[in-house]
C-alpha cells in the first residue's frame, strides 16, 4: 500500500508544485529597459541601463505559468441539486491532455555595465517545473468503466523537478547594430520524478466483464533528505542570444536559446516499477466525487504490485526554449512586436506566436497589450504594465488568460517584481 501512495504522492506533488520552465513573459521580452528582458534573451537588455538590482528576497521576480490541458469546468459539473460530479464527457475533453506548471522565484539579481560595451549579470532563483501527460483512455475507464470485448492502451509520462539556479551572464555590444549575450547556469536539484513511456493495456472479457491488465511502467525518483546529500544533485544549463538592429530604421530582431541543459540526479535514487502480465481486477466506473477512493487505490495496489528499489544515478533534461522576436518602433512612444517561442521536452513541444503593441508615457510608464496564439486555443489575451519612479521600477504581466471565466481557464501566466534600475542620462525613451 505504501508503494502506491508514495508513487502517487510524488506525481501529485510534482504536478502541483511544478513545465512548463514554462514560457517566460512574452510581453516583458519587448521592454528592453527592464532587466526581465534578459529572461528570454541574455542580449536583450538595453545599453541605456548602467546597472540594476532586484529587490533581494522580496519580489525581484515571481513567475507562475500554468497550462492545465483541461479546465476545471471540463472535469467537474454542478447538478441541479448543487452537488458536484465528474463530467461524463471528460474523456472527450482530455484527449491526451498535457499539464505543465512552472514556478520561478528570483531571490537575488544584479547587473552592471563597464566600459560601455560590456555587462555582467548575476542571479539566484528557486525553480519548480513539471510536465505530465494525462491519457484520455484512462479518463474513459474511470468515468464509464469497462466495455465487453474492449482493449484500452494507456500511455503516460512525467518529468517534474524542483531545483535552485545560480546564473552568471555576460553581454557584449559588438557595434551599433549587433549585440550578443551568454548566460551559464549552475543547477542544484532538490527533488525529481521522471517516468517515460509508462504503459498499460487493459482487456475486458466479452462474456463475464473480467478485466486483465498488462503493465510495464517505471518511474525514477530522487530527492534530498539530509544535509549531507544537499549538494549531490547538480547540473548545468545555458542561455545564448543575439540582437540585431536592421538597416530599416526602428526595426530590430532577436534570436535566443534559453534553459538548454540537464540535472544529474544522484541523491537517494529510487525506481518504482510495475511489470505484470494478465492481472485480474474489477472496476465499474466512477460517477460521484463521494466514491471510496481508498477502495480504488487498494485495487490498484494489488493489481500493479508497485515495487521500489534502489536505483542508479540518472539525468533529466530541462525544457529548452527558443525565442525569435521582431520589434518595430513606429514612434518614440509606440512599438509593435512579434515573437515566436517554443518549449521542447523530449517528444513534446508547445509553440506560441505573439503579437503585441506597447505604448510609453515618458520614461515613467509603459503598457503592453497583445495576444498569444497557441495550437490549443487562439484567443489568449495578455497585458503588462511597467511603472518607474526614479530608479525604482515595478512591473506586472498577466498572459495566456484563455478565458475570463475561471472554470473555463486552461492556461495562465502571471509575473511581477520590483527592481532598482539606473539609466544613462541620455537613455532613449523607446527600445
Amino acid at each position: 500500500m505504501k508503494y502506491i501512495y508514495t508513487f502517487l504522492t510524488a506525481v501529485i506533488l510534482g504536478v502541483s508544485l511544478h513545465p512548463a520552465a514554462a514560457q517566460e513573459s512574452t510581453l516583458m521580452s519587448f521592454m528592453r529597459q527592464s532587466p526581465q528582458a534578459l529572461r528570454t534573451n541574455p542580449a536583450g537588455l538595453s545599453d541605456s541601463v548602467r546597472w540594476f538590482m532586484g529587490i533581494p528576497f522580496l519580489f525581484s521576480h515571481l513567475g507562475i505559468d500554468l497550462d492545465a490541458g483541461i479546465a476545471y469546468g471540463d472535469a467537474i459539473q454542478r447538478n441541479a441539486d448543487n452537488s458536484l460530479q465528474i463530467n461524463p464527457k471528460i474523456a472527450d475533453k482530455i484527449a491526451d491532455a498535457r499539464t505543465m506548471f512552472n514556478f520561478n522565484y528570483e531571490l537575488l539579481s544584479f547587473g552592471f555595465r563597464f566600459q560601455k560595451k560590456h555587462m555582467i549579470t548575476l542571479s539566484l532563483s528557486a525553480v519548480a517545473d513539471a510536465s505530465f501527460l494525462l491519457p484520455g483512455e484512462l479518463a474513459t475507464l474511470v468515468v464509464k468503466g469497462n466495455t465487453p470485448g474492449e482493449s484500452l492502451s494507456i500511455t503516460s509520462e512525467i518529468n517534474a523537478a524542483a531545483y535552485v539556479e545560480a546564473a552568471l551572464g555576460y553581454s557584449f555590444t559588438v557595434n551599433k547594430n549587433w549585440k550578443a549575450g551568454l548566460r551559464v547556469k549552475y543547477l542544484q536539484g532538490g527533488a525529481n520524478v521522471f517516468g517515460k513511456n509508462l504503459h498499460a493495456t487493459i482487456n475486458t472479457d466479452p462474456n463475464d466483464y473480467k478485466m486483465t491488465l498488462t503493465a510495464d511502467a517505471q518511474a525514477n525518483v530522487a530527492y534530498v533528505d539530509a544535509v549531507e546529500s544537499a549538494l549531490d544533485n547538480s547540473g548545468m544549463a545555458f542561455d545564448a542570444g543575439i540582437y540585431y538592429n536592421t538597416p530599416v530604421p526602428g526595426l530590430s530582431v532577436g534570436v535566443s536559446m534559453v534553459d538548454w541543459g540537464w540535472i544529474e540526479w544522484t541523491a537517494n535514487p529510487k525506481i518504482y516499477e510495475a511489470k505484470m502480465q494478465d492481472g485480474n481486477f474489477e472496476f465499474a466506473g466512477l460517477t460521484s466525487l463521494d466514491d471510496d477512493f481508498d477502495r480504488i487505490i487498494d485495487t490498484l495496489t494489488n493489481v500493479f504490485d508497485f515495487k521500489d528499489r534502489n536505483g542508479k544515478a540518472y539525468s533529466t533534461p530541462l525544457p529548452g526554449k527558443i525565442y525569435v522576436s521582431a520589434a518595430y518602433n513606429l514612434t518614440k512612444n509606440d512599438k509593435f512586436g512579434f515573437l515566436f517561442s517554443t518549449r521542447a521536452l523530449d517528444s513534446f513541444s508547445r509553440t506560441t506566436f505573439t503579437l503585441m503593441y506597447n505604448r510609453s508615457v515618458g520614461n515613467w510608464f509603459s503598457v503592453s497589450v497583445g495576444n498569444n496564439f497557441m495550437t490549443t486555443k487562439i484567443f489568449n489575451p495578455s497585458i503588462a504594465l511597467n511603472l518607474r519612479g526614479g530608479a525604482f521600477q515595478f512591473y506586472v504581466a498577466a498572459e495566456n488568460i484563455s478565458s475570463f471565466n475561471p472554470a473555463r481557464t486552461r492556461t495562465a501566466n502571471i509575473q511581477f517584481g520590483m527592481n532598482l534600475t539606473f539609466m544613462n542620462k541620455k537613455a532613449k525613451k523607446q527600445e
